[in-house]
């Protein structure tokens, strides 16, 4: 008999790194490991020999890993030192950026910049031209190009981005500019952005290709290592998926070279596993949440399929390449609460991280976190991961008195109120994803994931009007889910601005098959050779500056001008048919190449018939009633169809669930906890 192959999904996190491995018949285990942000790929290293140990040395096919690290950098700002070269000319475009000011309440008085991903003076204009057509204007000069790299050499940079104009059109001159740079110093880390962003919009296509050059010494090397160490510990036959912020996964040399793409493969991979759980319980509308220990990231989800765009950003800064259409804030377990300018509370963007970690965890924090406010208001048990980590309430509580002291709060007045400003800065974001997107939250089920999702979840749908809130078996594992379920996916694009009157349906159809010959020859390489190919366009009115992204309708090209009138109408709410022409601005084709492995069997071992509260602890739900004594169940013992009405809390390895008075929790046949109003 065939031993069982088994399959790894890894979540590296800011704070916890999760590991969830399943067999080809289903069967599941898990662990969480600390991460190590002194040396990150120790984290998921540490995370497969746990599970190996589990395993008795059970065979691992193939090991698919996604991490917050990139993501965390953006958030916090922590740039490396970067170079840019681009046309003279051209040198302010970081510094111009956009009129328009970022942020669901952005105001133009109080908005100020936020650092450029590369600096005015690491910026060196070169001379050449190339025009909107794609012909050389002016002849690229490459005396300026090696001054440029001598003075990049003087100054220490080793990574260098280049984006010059047009060069969506005619990459010529950038390829060049490589062969320039290497030629002097073959270890320069270099990004072009014919290769990173091939699409017109100047500005868009700069920050992007920038900031891929500001994450490849963090992530591409990361990865290179990653891969180098799981094939030493596992053998060269177990095959390494990277997640990409679009939802599919591609092997660890395609992730390296083009590391902006995985910046949001963590959150990604929770929304495509929990929108696989949403619909397997009987939602198939429904708005992920997902917070961790940096972070919390927010997406709507619709028949049980992630939304995509092209029009991404993290924190202020454009992503202009294909992500699951999620908003991601600074806020997660390990915020900071500090009292900012005018003796107001302030909570995050900054991070604790795993070290030192939140006051409580006793590694030598010592500015209160979101985690050490759920402490001391008791929502949190005594020691996380099943008595694993010891958590310091005494602690908390002092550091938070002490944060408290100047306004005259208390640590329990100051706990409290940090928690409401969390939720209430995170339902601004589910505000984002869903009214801002033409959907009404209402009618959608928040599904709760993350080590501290389920903490703040059935306040944030208090806030937000919404009837149903979902914590899946395993909240704290989630992103883990989407990695193991998730398909090999690559995706191709090309600007091509057509006005619906001049529409060259053979050009487009051309470029169309290019692009789909091209992304054949790489799944080959990832070992499949039957993917599926789809093919898109975005479209947008006639003088509109933003656009949507709408697949080819099977009457082909032909029958897209009626489909982008469709889709406006369905985003907002009417159409221009017959008032305004329809502009094609790229084309995109995606491949997928389907990986087989199916959703894991949830299952807890210790659930009984009748099970019983493990005991009570003081919360507080709100100032106004100070503690109450609150019942604690624990999960893993709790059968399908138990119920009980708030205020009761739920703890499990991975994550703890509260649910106030006026809330009602039952577990439905999956195993999925169901919190209702009522």
């Amino acid at each position: 008999m065939t031993a069982p192959r088994w399959h790894l999904g890894i979540d590296s996190g800011g704070t916890f790194t999760d590991v969830m491995a399943v067999d080809d018949a289903g069967r599941m285990t898990v662990l969480k490991v600390p991460s190590t942000p002194r040396h990150p790929p120790d984290g998921p290293l540490n995370g497969i020999a746990g599970l190996q140990a589990q395993l008795n040395g059970a065979a691992i096919a193939d090991v698919s890993h996604g991490t917050t690290v990139g993501l965390n950098a953006l958030l916090q700002r922590k740039f490396p030192p970067v170079g840019l070269i681009t046309t003279r000319g051209f040198r302010h475009v970081l510094e111009i950026a956009r009129h328009t000011v970022p942020g669901e309440w952005g105001t133009i008085y109080a908005w100020v910049k936020p650092p450029r991903v590369v600096p005015l003076e690491n910026v060196i204009e070169v001379d050449e031209r190339i025009d909107k057509n794609g012909h050389v204007v002016a002849p690229l000069d490459e005396a300026s190009v090696a001054a440029a790299a001598e003075r990049l050499m003087a100054d220490g940079i080793v990574t260098i981005a280049v984006c010059l104009i047009h060069a969506y059109r005619n990459a010529a001159h950038e390829r060049r500019v490589r062969e320039i740079l290497l030629a002097r110093n073959p270890k320069w880390l270099i990004s072009l952005s014919s290769e990173i962003m091939p699409e017109f919009r100047e500005y868009e296509r700069m920050v992007t290709t920038a900031t891929n050059a500001v994450l490849t010494p963090l992530l591409g090397q990361y990865f290179a290592e990653f891969g180098a160490r799981v094939a030493k510990s596992l053998g060269p036959s177990a095959n390494v998926f990277v997640m990409r912020s679009a939802g599919g996964v591609v092997n660890v040399e395609e992730a390296a070279s083009q590391p902006l793409r995985t910046a949001l493969s963590g959150p990604a991979a929770g929304v495509l596993g929990m929108a696989r759980t949403a619909q397997a319980a009987g939602f198939p509308h429904a708005i992920t949440f997902d917070m961790g220990g940096t972070s919390a990231d927010i997406a709507a989800v619709d028949h049980g399929e992630p939304h995509i765009t092209t029009d991404a950003a993290i924190d202020v800064y454009p992503l202009r390449t294909p992500t699951i259409d999620l908003v991601t804030i600074g806020a997660g377990g390990g915020s900071l609460i500090t009292i900012g300018v005018g003796g107001r509370i302030q909570v995050g963007p900054q991070s604790a991280g795993a070290d030192p970690g939140p006051v409580c965890y006793g590694k030598g924090g010592q500015v209160p976190t979101v985690t050490d406010a759920n402490l001391v208001l008791g929502r949190l048990p005594p020691a996380l991961l099943d008595g694993g980590v010891a958590l310091d309430r005494a602690a908390a509580r002092a550091a938070l008195a002490a944060c408290g002291k100047p306004l005259g709060l208390s640590a329990e007045d100051l706990a409290f109120s940090a928690l409401e400003i969390v939720s209430n800065n995170m339902a601004g974001a589910v505000r984002q994803v869903s009214i801002k997107r033409g959907l009404d939250r209402r009618k959608y089920a928040l599904l709760a994931f993350g080590g501290a999702g389920p903490l703040h979840a059935v306040r944030m749908a208090e806030l937000l009007g919404m009837a149903t809130v979902i914590v899946p078996p395993y909240p704290g594992l989630g992103s883990c889910v989407g990695m193991l379920l998730a398909d090999v996916r690559l995706d191709a694009s090309a600007t091509f601005l057509q006005k619906e009157s001049e529409f060259d349906a053979a050009a487009a159809a051309l470029a169309i098959a290019d692009m789909t010959s091209t992304l054949a020859g790489r799944m080959a390489r990832h070992g499949l050779t039957a993917p599926q190919f789809v093919a898109s366009a975005d479209m947008r009115y006639v003088g509109m500056g933003t656009e949507l992204n709408v697949p080819i309708p099977p009457d082909g090209l032909a029958g897209l001008p009626e489909a982008f009138h469709k889709a406006h109408e369905g985003v907002f709410g009417y159409a221009y048919r017959g008032r305004h022409q329809v502009q094609a601005i790229a084309l995109r084709v995606t491949a997928v190449g389907a990986r087989g492995i199916s959703m894991p069997a949830f299952a807890f071992d210790g659930a009984v018939a009748a099970p019983r509260a493990a005991g009570t602890r003081a919360v507080v739900f709100d100032l106004k009633h100070g503690p109450q004594d609150t019942p604690i169940y624990r999960r893993r013992e709790l059968p399908a169809g138990w119920s009980h009405a708030g205020p009761v809390i739920v703890d499990q390895y991975d994550s703890t669930t509260v649910i106030p008075a006026g809330f009602t929790v039952t577990v439905d046949r999956l195993g999925n906890l169901i919190v209702a109003a009522g």
